[in-house]
């Protein structure tokens, strides 16, 4: 199944099928402060001033965001240097059962499975994205009359 287009996507190319866009766009309370936690690694805190205000700008980094974009920050850190560890080197050990990937190769390509399900969280590919929606807010009190125009609207 092909993802769902973005909005802006659609709105840019024309709605050809003139069906209702999403306009629910979130609007979260966002993160003033960027400064990276003072206990993560150094490595880490280069990605952190990479990322964080990104997603500031795209209006999706709020304060409970920071554990998850914590958890990003490493896998991406730790995945950027065993890249660097193994370069060209793709190592298979010989076993009993056969040929096996080296464990740097395991643990890279598990960094980066970490990452990406942590960074797709934030909306940081064009399907990810447009499955990020704020719905509007519903009675909350249950005493607000249904307006009998909006039918004929």
């Amino acid at each position: 199944m092909r993802p769902k287009k973005p909005t802006h996507l659609k709105l840019v190319e024309g709605n050809k099928g003139k069906r209702s866009l999403d306009n629910h766009e979130p609007d979260p309370a966002y993160l003033n402060d960027l400064t990276a936690p003072d206990w993560l690694p150094e490595s880490v805190k280069q990605i952190w001033d990479e990322i964080a205000p990104k997603l500031r700008a795209a209006k999706v980094l709020t304060e409970l965001d920071i554990p998850a974009l914590e958890a990003g920050c490493v896998a991406i850190s730790n995945y950027r240097k065993l890249t660097l560890e193994i370069g060209s080197e793709f190592t298979v050990y010989g076993s009993k059962g056969g040929e096996s990937l080296s464990q740097k190769l395991i643990a890279q390509s598990m960094y980066f499975k970490q990452a990406m399900a942590v960074f797709q969280q934030f909306g940081m590919s064009p399907a990810a994205r447009t499955r990020i929606a704020i719905q509007p807010q519903g009675d909350l009190f249950g005493n607000e009359k249904p307006d009998p125009a909006k039918a004929y609207f």
